[in-house]
């Protein structure tokens, strides 16, 4: 929605840097009482106007503005910057606002509504991506033509989340949920799909059953090995681009993945592959399932399964739609000997180098620099 209010006079926030903190507070009365909440505004100004190169400087952090949030406790805080402007996006309870920095004071300039509590907003240029407590995923664009956030499509399957992000290769973008039955799933916007109910639906493409929990999806550029294993990345990058002046214009030179970690204390990385790696990764996996002996006779594959939930099971379609490599099965074929990485190779029409070859860009991908 957008709100007809008068814009105020908006100033230069380039030469001006915020802190912005989110409160939420309880009644003394208890929980009969609703929640609220509060945005505080820090102005950050330099003691030392001037320092050497590198030096650290002292800044002075104090409380320029406040402002009371009667929906709901505030649950997250974004910058949207779009057309050289700079918005604060805000989420609290089930709605989310956006407010605009002008005359001394925040000033809502648009909203949406969710259905029942926003837990998270994820920001791509101008579209955002808000994760429902209760309801899955909400794709919002901000159009700063009528200073409007306007739904493009939702996932319609009644999923409790409890981590969002994003995902690219090229042009095409992904949204990942992360739910309370320790799964990932994987949705696009693909309004020209049949299951897309003309558009208003976001498309399930992959999922998978991560088998722990976490609270974050955050984001990383996918490296070449060509660049990664380089002691002069930057003379590297220069060279290759002199060579090949298509470097690092091909889909799979923009690659963006995510990493996360988890409550179990491990860190675990998903990267966007091309069709032809994941293609021949499938068939490896498929052929290690059958010919190695998982750990206690139990299935590998059978184990990354999307689980649903017994509470809303009858919400969602009963295909699973998969399609996702289990990178701890494949990574370990470089640990098998010889004889048996060649009969696994040969099984699926590939060489014991090529996908040696995709391994190591498949390690080198999820490699946080």
């Amino acid at each position: 929605g957008s709100t007809e209010a008068e814009t105020p006079a908006d100033e230069d926030l380039t030469e001006k840097t915020f802190i912005t903190v989110g409160t939420g507070t309880v009644d003394k009365n208890g929980e009969d009482v609703i929640s609220k909440g509060r945005v505080l505004l820090f102005s950050l100004s330099a003691l030392d106007k001037k320092s050497a190169l590198g030096a650290s400087q002292r800044v002075e952090l104090s409380l320029t503005y406040e402002k009371d949030i009667f929906h709901g406790p505030v649950t997250t805080l974004s910058c949207l910057s779009t057309e050289g402007k700079h918005r604060l996006v805000i989420g609290a309870g089930a709605d989310v606002n956006v407010e605009q920095w002008g005359n001394e004071k925040l000033l809502q300039v648009g909203f949406f509504r969710a259905t029942m509590q926003v837990l998270d907003i994820k920001l791509m240029k101008n579209f955002l991506i808000l994760s429902d407590a209760y309801d899955s995923l909400h794709f919002l664009v901000w159009r700063e033509s009528d200073k409007s956030l306007t739904l493009l499509a939702k996932d319609y399957d009644p999923i409790p989340v409890h981590a969002a992000g994003l995902m690219s290769r090229g042009g095409s973008l992904v949204l990942v949920c992360h739910d309370d039955r320790q799964n990932l799933q994987f949705f696009q916007y693909a309004p020209g799909d049949a299951g897309a109910r003309g558009g208003n639906k976001l498309v399930c493409r992959a999922d998978f059953h991560l088998g722990t929990q976490t609270s974050s999806l955050d984001n990383h550029s996918c490296q070449s090995s060509l660049l990664i294993n380089s002691a002069t990345p930057s003379s590297a990058l220069a060279a290759l681009k002199q060579q090949d002046t298509f470097f690092g214009r091909s889909d799979d030179d923009q690659r963006l993945a995510i990493h996360f970690g988890t409550i179990d204390g491990g860190l675990s990385t998903v990267i966007p592959l091309s069709e032809p790696v994941y293609w021949r990764l499938t068939a490896l996996q498929t052929v290690m399932v059958n010919a190695m002996e998982g750990g206690c006779a139990l299935s590998q594959q059978a184990w990354r399964l999307y689980r649903r939930s017994f509470r809303r099971g009858g919400c969602r379609n009963n295909t699973r739609k998969k399609n996702v490599i289990d990178g701890d099965l494949v990574l370990s074929y470089a640990d098998l000997a010889i004889a048996d990485q060649e009969d696994l190779a040969s099984a699926i029409g590939s060489t014991v180098q090529l996908i040696l070859d995709n391994l190591l860009e498949l390690k080198c991908a999820s490699m946080l620099i």
